[in-house]
């Protein structure tokens, strides 16, 4: 099975211990062919690769800033994400056809890309609901439901809801606050997925 893995993250080694690399391992040890398509950021001042590293196949796009910048910056660079993925989907993974789609939020606005790339190859896709945008901005009071920002972003997370086969939240209660305010999303594709992570054996010194 050919996967694609999203993230806005460096994931600069397969090998280090994190909540998405022990799970990326896990589908590589099993045979799979995984591909993971990252950011890297232009403060970095690295261009766009695509290696193969560890029997992993990494496309790290090169983005604006979202991370030690300032607001406008990093909105501007968060919006522009989806363009910066599709072009190098485009150019450097035109031959791989996937079966299986994996994204995480943040960020939301994967959407146009996990769209095409379902499209083109009849992909499923499933959404790791970390966390849940632009709610959790308007609880930490950086703008309001009346903002056109707060819209912008709202209509984006419907879309992805929209285009997920299924939907893995943190917690029976996340489950229950996406299906009360989202009532357009059969129940049946929404469940219980927490972090996983590689179980480390111990040994005992005496």
């Amino acid at each position: 099975m050919n996967i694609l893995f999203l993230s806005i993250g460096r994931l600069s080694n397969i090998e280090e211990r994190g909540i998405y690399t022990d799970l990326l391992r896990e589908f590589r040890d099993n045979g799979h062919n995984v591909y993971v398509v990252s950011s890297r950021e232009k403060r970095l001042n690295l261009p766009t690769e695509f290696v193969n590293e560890q029997g992993v196949h990494f496309l790290r796009i090169r983005i604006g800033n979202i991370t030690k910048t300032n607001l406008i910056e990093k909105g501007i660079s968060t919006i522009m994400l989806e363009s910066y993925f599709l072009k190098g989907i485009k150019k450097y993974l035109y031959n791989v056809k996937f079966d299986l789609i994996i994204y995480s939020t943040p960020p939301i606005t994967f959407e146009k890309v996990i769209r095409y790339i379902k499209k083109r190859d009849g992909a499923k896709s499933y959404l790791l609901l970390k966390d849940i945008f632009p709610q959790n901005a308007v609880d930490l009071n950086i703008f309001s439901k009346k903002s056109p920002i707060y819209w912008y972003f709202r209509n984006k997370e419907k879309r992805l809801y929209q285009i997920s086969d299924y939907i893995g939240c943190m917690s029976p209660a996340n489950v229950d606050y996406i299906l009360k305010n989202n009532p357009e999303i059969p129940a049946e594709i929404v469940e219980v997925c927490p972090n996983s992570i590689e179980p480390l054996q111990l040994e005992r010194l005496c």
